[in-house]
């Protein structure tokens, strides 16, 4: 597939909330984490304003906009040759399995977690052996990886490709998944038949009600655009989660401040043409750790005081 050839594989759709089909355009980016070409329109639904992508590239040209770089498919964390960015890692990985645990069902034996987008299966590989640990992920090199490294269980292909009906679960995750989903609606109602009756599911997505999204704007890591489908805020993600059947029991954010303010002030310098030897300069000049340091105290403030730039929600089955 060319790239003349997937430029034209878009659709227009209604609100994938509401089902409105009136709204009002909001921004105009192009792809600002990968550069690929073209540019993508954000729209605000009219009626529940939620921000999402129209036109949107169809479910069988979305696979152009994943290539294997997609900073997503990554090595382990332990062989990142930068210290600052391994410890911050394995920490986020850690973060994650607290709230796991915290939160999930209690069992006899061994309990069951299905990891959504599972990547190259990190997340996973750092639960003990405790649980039964099932991923599925769209890219066949991550998947491939997965079971490479960690010998997981790991299917290819969208969700509702694996072969899971009829199997439940005590936790389902999506960790930065259900923005990149086209139908999420459908696709948390499959979910949710996959539960257990007192299982949680775990969802963590973008926030556009945060402080760094008012702040960045069109430059704000969480739009990624073509990727994200949709940009939900705490209200429009407590809809979609009840929509499908769920209710929240708790909202928290396990994104850090500082790697938001990174991710957009590479979109800012992409976005005013930064390259090679240029963009790599100006990145490092906000992206080390004396600054991060420097900065420690008010991004620490900020984390715990603020709506930030993501929002983590455990749901379950509503009654």
């Amino acid at each position: 597939m060319n790239k003349i050839e997937v430029v034209h594989h878009m659709e227009s759709i209604k609100c994938p909330l509401c089902d409105s089909d009136k709204s009002i355009t909001r921004y105009t980016i192009p792809d600002s984490l990968l550069g690929i070409p073209g540019l993508f329109v954000l729209v605000e639904c009219a009626e529940c304003g939620l921000l999402y992508q129209n036109p949107r590239p169809t479910r069988e040209s979305i696979g152009y906009y994943y290539p294997p770089e997609y900073n997503i498919y990554i090595s382990p964390p332990w062989s990142n040759p930068n210290l600052l960015q391994k410890i911050l890692h394995l920490y986020g990985i850690k973060k994650r399995w607290n709230f796991v645990l915290r939160h999930a069902p209690k069992r006899i034996g061994k309990r069951r977690i299905l990891d959504i987008g599972c990547a190259t299966g990190v997340f996973l590989a750092a639960g003990d052996d405790s649980w039964q640990k099932i991923g599925v992920e769209l890219s066949p090199q991550a998947a491939e990886q997965a079971r490479y490294l960690f010998g997981l269980h790991v299917y290819t292909g969208m969700l509702e490709q694996a072969p899971l009906v009829g199997q439940k679960f005590d936790v389902i995750t999506l960790w930065d998944v259900l923005e990149h989903l086209h139908d999420p609606l459908a696709s948390l109602a499959y979910i949710r038949e996959l539960l257990s009756p007192d299982g949680v599911c775990i969802i963590r997505v973008p926030n556009l009600s945060s402080w760094e999204a008012q702040f960045c704007g069109r430059y704000w890591g969480g739009l990624e655009q073509p990727r994200h489908l949709f940009i939900p805020d705490d209200r429009t993600i407590e809809q979609m989660l009840s929509r499908a059947g769920f209710s929240i029991i708790e909202s928290a954010s396990l994104g850090g401040t500082y790697h938001v303010f990174m991710q957009s002030w590479k979109f800012w310098l992409r976005q005013h043409q930064y390259t090679g030897w240029k963009f790599k300069i100006a990145l490092r000049l906000l992206d080390n750790i004396i600054v991060r340091a420097i900065l420690f105290p008010i991004t620490w403030l900020v984390d715990r005081k603020f709506n930030k730039g993501s929002i983590t929600t455990i749901a379950v089955k509503s009654l």
